[in-house]
């Protein structure tokens, strides 16, 4: 058994290193990508073509729409296959060694749960980060949007300027509907793609107020104006709520993570003291009962201090 353990337990450790390694090539891959494409040379590169087998080789993952949409908006320099294979690596790898050396199953189960959780976790909360930062260069973006307007810039022209000068990730997404807009894409569907993306209410109020001005007129600049001060509003009334609402969501993260922290400490420091609760009937009922508690507590803490509005 510790034999398939350490065998299987190699082949993950090679394919991290494999992934890492192109990881950390990849730049120079493209740099070179690029230098074949402007020489015009018709055969491909040895590099390009490892790339394309990479790609080939992991192919075989099925990533959904909305994980491909988080990889990519949380700033990960990682392909979604790749992400996927470094998660599956860290779920199992960890505790296989550990099996391997040290074959404590309550250990193994504790490495194999972090690292199942971990990953997406980190993923969910780099996405969100974006979306927060997008939500508060929205108010700047669209001041600068109503001055090219003001300037004699037609919509699209002020946007394209806008798209150019402000920072990620609101630059880019700009950047995106702009392209879009220059493939003959709709205006109000390119805005909602990405007002669904970032999960941007105030990007979808702008989407409606710039369809109707465009069927019925107005004057665009004052009502991005007005956009743009009810959003700064907003932003000013959510940051307040946050600090209110800070002692029950550290409350919250406290009451759901401490529990787990304190059972692996105690796993790892004094296994025999803490065995009973999985290998007796009434120590199975106790983790049961105090799991259900823990995931119930969360759960209203959360509710309480998540105000939408």
């Amino acid at each position: 058994m510790k034999m398939v353990c350490l065998a299987a337990a190699a082949l993950f450790s090679y394919c991290a290193i494999e992934m890492i390694l192109e990881f950390l090539l990849k730049k120079q891959l493209q740099i070179n990508e690029r230098l074949s494409v402007l020489s015009q040379v018709k055969k491909e590169t040895v590099v390009s073509s490892e790339e394309k087998k990479d790609r080939q080789l992991l192919r075989f993952i099925h990533i959904s729409k909305k994980l491909k949409e988080e990889v990519s908006l949380s700033g990960i320099r990682l392909r979604p296959e790749e992400f996927i294979m470094i998660w599956f690596l860290l779920i199992f790898a960890p505790a296989m060694l550990l099996f391997a050396f040290a074959p404590d199953l309550i250990q193994c189960m504790g490495l194999f749960l972090i690292g199942l959780v971990v990953p997406p976790f980190f993923l969910k909360m780099a996405a969100a980060k974006q979306r927060s930062l997008f939500e508060a260069q929205l108010g700047d973006a669209l001041m600068v949007l109503s001055n090219g307007l003001r300037a004699g810039f037609s919509f699209e022209q002020a946007l394209e300027n806008v798209s150019g000068d402000l920072a990620n990730p609101i630059g880019g997404e700009l950047n995106t509907i702009v392209r879009e807009l220059k493939l003959g894409g709709e205006l109000e569907q390119s805005f909602l793609i990405v007002a669904d993306r970032m999960e941007s209410d105030d990007l979808k109020l702008l989407t409606t107020a710039v369809v109707i001005q465009q069927r019925v007129g107005g004057n665009l600049a004052e009502i991005l104006d007005i956009i743009s001060q009810t959003i700064r509003d907003r932003l000013t009334i959510k940051r307040s709520i946050k600090t209110l609402t800070a002692q029950g969501r550290i409350t919250g993260q406290v009451i759901g993570v401490l529990p787990i922290l304190l059972l692996l400490a105690l796993s790892f420091a004094n296994p025999g003291y803490i065995s009973p609760l999985f290998s007796s009937l009434p120590g199975r009922l106790l983790l049961m009962l105090g799991g259900s508690m823990e995931i119930f507590g969360f759960l209203i803490i959360n509710k309480i201090v998540n105000i939408k509005f």
